[in-house]
């Protein structure tokens, strides 16, 4: 049987990673050297005083809005497009702070609208962030009937010395995982192509991402000295971690629970292209340098799955792991 991958579902990776790599050229200017390095791109910090950065992020939550819509369900996405976005703030060493949303729909309808604030409030409390303002968009003709799409803006802010920039991390390091609550808010173009469209895997697709923030603030408040870098597994599933430092790789030994869903796409994926993909069990990953066992018991202790699973090589851009015959390998080695 022919095995899928996230390209045959239409998502064309390579396409949008030359696209970024042309938007970066385009929109370079002097000033963006202003700009402090945080780890793993995934927010933006700016200098707001000399000791004080204003960190910035956004995202959205693809075509898990289809699961919502599938189900009329939509009291969650707004979960899901919080945590999208604060859990990259907190990779940086950014507390989120402010919330902002774009909703944009063919026709306003009231009962899907309200339950969709109502999981962005959700979700904004999880983060401990207030939803500052937005803006809701009517674009008839633009989107079907029963069709929206939703955009999420994050702002946090981080001191210089509290700024995770991943030039701490070094072989030997401790990888301690902390478990998804399932597929969250990546890869839903191929699980949907190739799972059965029945109730309860749309249900399991519609899962809530878990908001990691407030553990992470409290790890970094307790055990910051030892995080050398914060890992969201998001788009390109595990290889996020090759974005903290590029002269860094991984061995993961110990890998956490892989949740049902993940087994039943994998009846249709390669191995490899799963891993590349999705985050397979594991939402967010910690390089620690030390305490690593604390780290992960911290997590436990606000009622997350977490657990050491590996450490990091001088194998640099290369993710091993144990029981398969394949490396990870940064997206552009």
């Amino acid at each position: 049987m022919k095995k899928e991958t996230y390209a045959s579902s239409g998502v064309q990776i390579d396409k949008a990673e030359s696209f970024v790599e042309r938007l970066k050229l385009l929109a370079r200017r002097p000033e963006h050297g202003q700009l402090w390095p945080a780890a793993g791109g995934y927010a933006a910090v700016y200098p707001f005083a000399p000791d004080l950065g204003i960190a910035v992020t956004t995202d959205g939550v693809g075509t898990k809005l289809l699961v919502a819509e599938a189900l009329n369900k939509h009291d969650t996405i707004g979960i899901d497009l919080v945590a999208m976005c604060a859990n990259d703030l907190v990779c940086v060493g950014a507390a989120p702070s402010l919330f902002l949303d774009y909703f944009a729909v063919g026709h306003l309808e009231n009962q899907s609208a309200d339950a969709i604030m109502k999981g962005i409030v959700e979700g904004c409390d999880q983060a401990g962030m207030i939803l500052a303002g937005g803006e809701t968009a009517e674009l008839p003709g633009l989107y079907k009937p029963g069709h929206y799409d939703l955009a999420g803006f994050a702002v946090g802010h981080v001191t210089r010395d509290k700024l995770i920039t991943g030039n701490k991390i070094k072989p030997g390091q401790k990888l301690v995982g902390v478990a998804s609550s399932g597929i969250h808010s990546n890869g839903l173009s191929l699980a949907r192509k190739v799972l059965p469209q029945e109730d309860k895997w749309l249900n399991l697709l519609l899962e809530p991402t878990l908001i990691y923030v407030k553990a992470v603030l409290a790890a970094l408040s307790k055990h910051g000295d030892a995080i050398s870098g914060i890992c969201h597994i998001t788009g390109g599933g595990w290889r996020n971690l090759l974005r903290l430092n590029k002269e860094a790789g991984f061995t993961v030994t110990s890998p956490l629970l892989v949740p049902e869903v993940f087994h039943k796409i994998s009846e249709h994926v390669e191995s490899e292209e799963m891993y590349k993909t999705f985050n397979m069990g594991m939402g967010l990953a910690l390089i620690v340098e030390k305490e690593a066992e604390l780290v992960a018991d911290l997590f436990k202790e606000h009622g997350f799955s977490a657990a050491v699973v590996g450490e990091t090589t001088d194998e640099f851009e290369r993710i091993r792991i144990k029981g398969f015959d394949f490396v990870l390998k940064d997206k552009h080695s």
